[in-house]
């Protein structure tokens, strides 16, 4: 199996962490951000992760990859309910998160960004979104502020919930990602509850933190 991604893309996080979390052997392949071509050819439109199957079928849409790897390779590990908590607490929270990880992506090292070109793209179409990335690292200080009493939040769904060892939900696999995007800014603090699951996490998935390049 092949699965297309981008280092920094939550959505292809979320696909790369059931082949950890599972075992499932799969070759990552990370694409510059500007080829449009690949995913095009392979399911009709620029998107990313596309999975290429062992039947040589082409999968895009994160979770729909997530499932067909643990529906499909050995026994279920997403056997958790989801949590309606903090499935709402996500909600609001991504409202500071992309803006905040954003335009630190655009400055780091991804692979995906290794051709001036590709990291040309990517500022082009997500400024078009956001807005001057400059003007999102201006506000910084406030939104660091406001995400981390979020954060604090989230601390406490995390004391209120039961969790079985080795078994996950679709909450898990949607979290875990938005919290690695945040790690690539300076001055998140962790409560400690959130940082044991996401570094427990990181390590069952085989997929990275990004503390070490935080800006």
């Amino acid at each position: 199996m092949k699965l297309y991604v981008y280092d920094h893309c939550p959505f292809c996080v979320r696909s790369r962490m059931i082949f950890g979390l599972k075992d499932v052997a799969c070759e990552i392949i990370t694409l510059p951000n500007d080829d449009e071509e690949t995913p095009a050819r392979l399911i009709g439109k620029k998107m990313l992760p596309v999975l290429v199957t062992e039947s040589n079928e082409a999968m895009g849409e994160s979770l729909d990859i997530v499932k067909y790897i643990d529906e499909t390779y050995g026994s279920s590990v997403l056997k958790m309910s989801d949590n309606p908590e903090i499935e709402t607490w996500m909600e609001e929270a991504t409202k500071l998160i992309y803006p905040l990880a954003i335009p630190r992506w655009a400055n780091s090292d991804f692979e995906e960004f290794r051709q001036d070109a590709a990291r040309q793209y990517f500022v082009n179409k997500k400024e078009a979104v956001f807005g001057p990335f400059q003007r999102l690292l201006e506000q910084t200080g406030i939104m660091v502020n406001e995400i981390n009493a979020q954060l604090e939040v989230l601390e406490l769904l995390f004391a209120q919930q039961e969790r079985d060892s080795g078994h996950f939900s679709l909450t898990d696999i949607r979290l875990f990602p938005l919290l690695r995007s945040l790690s690539i800014v300076k001055g998140i603090h962790w409560p400690p509850q959130i940082d044991a699951w996401r570094r427990e996490m990181a390590l069952g998935s085989r997929v990275n933190l990004n503390d070490d390049i935080a800006i």
